[in-house]
């Protein structure tokens, strides 16, 4: 097995293991470099969909059924993320999976069905990376600070429909998915690293804070995540794989592809409930 780190902190591709047939000893290994390096990106990994759902048991408990999200018939926490012709993605923002549900994921499993020939990279950041580079006054302020994660992004997306009285169906689900309160620097259970833990797309605001002041911060906190310096880029292949921690990282979907044809297989481990904050009801709707 050879490690490649990607980046000064974030991203390593892993080379000479095959994923459907880890040791023990394999996986070992693979988990620590997971913790240490965030994202782990492998190739040609041929994984059929129990291959696929056994892998990610190993990381823990899997993820029922995505409340709206397309899936495989055969089984139905297996998410499918597709783009065909006549049918392009939707726009694409900077997101931590499912900050919005009431225990937010420990990690994702992402495995290549088959992509463009160019485009369609995702990007991830490293969160505490982020939280490193941040003074300790900016530090000391956002301690204190808890972020309201809801469902609202989704609202008008493609995963989005009306029903037969013109009410939006996400606008509906979402009432089974209470706004979350979480604090905005939150400890890796397992690394102790410190991190800011808030995403472009279900961050919706501070708070304590106006709107205005609100905005105004959690702006210039996304910008400072847009920043190159603490991101990888990972150029997707048929039967390419991303493992990654979702407790510390953001990622983004690049959609410079048009309609071209692009499907990826996702399944999603349980997070750990310590890690999740304090469900709130304030109040926070469309």
């Amino acid at each position: 097995m050879k490690i490649v780190p990607l980046s000064p902190s974030i991203g390593a591709l892993v080379e000479g293991v095959v994923l459907s047939a880890l040791s023990e000893a394999e996986f070992g290994v693979l988990y620590q470099a997971f913790l240490q390096h965030k994202v782990l990106f492998f190739h040609d990994q041929a994984l059929t969909v129990n291959e696929h759902l056994a892998l990610a048991e190993r990381f823990g408990e899997l993820e029922a059924a995505h409340p709206f999200f397309p899936h495989l018939q055969e089984d139905n926490r297996v998410v499918v993320i597709e783009t065909a012709r006549g049918n392009p993605p939707g726009k694409s923002y900077w997101h931590t999976d499912m900050t919005w549900q009431s225990v937010p994921p420990t990690c994702s499993i992402l495995h290549a069905q088959y992509v463009p020939q160019q485009g369609g990279d995702t990007i991830w950041c490293d969160m505490a990376a982020v939280w490193s580079d941040l003074s300790s006054a900016e530090q000391a302020e956002l301690r204190s600070l808890n972020g309201i994660h809801a469902l609202h992004a989704f609202a008008g997306s493609r995963y989005d429909h009306q029903d037969e009285k013109g009410d939006s169906v996400i606008r509906q689900r979402a009432q089974e998915f209470p706004p979350q309160l979480r604090p905005i620097r939150q400890t890796h259970p397992e690394t102790q690293q410190e991190m800011l833990f808030i995403n472009e797309q279900f961050t919706r605001a501070i708070e304590g804070m106006t709107e205005q002041a609100s905005q105004q911060r959690l702006a210039t906190l996304f910008a400072k995540a847009r920043q190159e310096k603490y991101q990888v880029r990972f150029a997707w292949q048929q039967g390419s794989v991303a493992i990654w921690d979702n407790r510390v990282t953001q990622h983004f979907a690049v959609t410079d592809y048009g309609d071209e044809p692009r499907r990826l297989h996702r399944v999603t481990v349980k997070g750990d409930p310590v890690f999740a904050g304090i469900a709130v009801n304030n109040g926070c709707e469309d």
